[in-house]
């Protein structure tokens, strides 16, 4: 039975099958309209009625987790395997569509989770989910960190699970994400592509040359990535160091080969440096 998108109606608060009509007989909580960040999660089993719930948050940063630890809780008690990290990364991604018509569906088990938007869409598919991809805006970076690295991060996750990340256009505007794990145990493994388009070609793909750098200049290294161009106060104010250090940093890694300088004196990243973010991300979800 080919999979159906819920669409919901404003007369009667409930979620209707978007292709009969018929309602589910779920009905929603109208008080969470009172917040300006909501989203739907609707759990789809293997048969019986789909389970609806609406939850919002008062803030972008409270939404990332209040709807990452909702999600996780449902895929935990579908005993599914979808990576809590890359439902994270990609519910975090969604500030950049405004939190519009967020949908989250789950369904096989738990082992796929299917989030939609009604946001301006991705234009850059295959880009937007290798590192150093960003396209957020002034007001995206003042609320959230990961920007140029968080589906990225996803993908990593999901890939170390023996799974796929795609991402699509909404029909009528927006963007689906979808997370899916093969079932089983943890060594379930996957030949299916992801995203559809070949990554580019990493400058080092055998393996990135050992760098004698800090973990604060990692983080430098990061933030330069995620901003696309820094100069030090940029630095002092992401990581709340002074901006003399920052300069040093920014030196060190500069010494490095991780990034350049630019024209208009900033900071940029090297093709080195993007490879060496992408190694240090692929620790963070070992």
């Amino acid at each position: 039975m080919p999979f159906v998108f819920p669409s919901y109606s404003e007369a009667t608060g409930v979620l209707l099958n978007s292709s009969s009509g018929m309602i589910h007989g779920e009905r929603i909580d109208r008080r969470a309209e009172s917040s300006g960040i909501s989203i739907r999660v609707a759990v789809y089993p293997d048969d019986g009625t789909p389970e609806v719930s609406e939850v919002a948050a008062a803030s972008p940063r409270a939404a990332t987790t209040k709807f990452t630890r909702l999600v996780a809780e449902k895929v935990e008690e579908a005993e599914g395997r979808v990576p809590e990290k890359a439902v994270r990364e990609v519910v975090e991604n969604l500030i950049h569509a405004e939190y519009r018509g967020v949908v989250v569906s789950i369904f096989d088990g738990g082992n796929t989770v299917r989030i939609s938007d009604r946001g301006s869409g991705i234009r850059q598919k295959g880009q937007a989910v290798e590192f150093g991809f960003s396209g957020a805006s002034p007001e995206a970076l003042e609320e959230i960190r990961g920007v140029g690295a968080g589906l990225g991060i996803a993908r990593t996750a999901v890939e170390r699970s023996g799974g796929t990340l795609l991402v699509e256009d909404n029909i009528g505007g927006g963007a689906v994400v979808t997370i899916s794990v093969p079932a089983g145990g943890e060594d379930a493994k996957t030949d299916a592509p992801v995203v559809g388009e070949a990554p580019p070609t990493r400058k080092y793909p055998d393996a990135v040359p050992r760098m004698n750098i800090s973990e604060r200049q990692q983080k430098a290294l990061i933030t330069v990535l995620e901003c696309g161009e820094v100069g030090p106060s940029t630095v002092a104010d992401w990581l709340e160091i002074s901006v003399s250090t920052a300069y040093r940093d920014l030196s060190v890694l500069e010494e490095h080969g991780l990034v350049s300088t630019d024209e208009s004196g900033k900071r940029v990243i090297s093709p080195l440096g993007q490879d060496l973010v992408e190694a240090i991300v692929n620790t963070w979800v070992k």
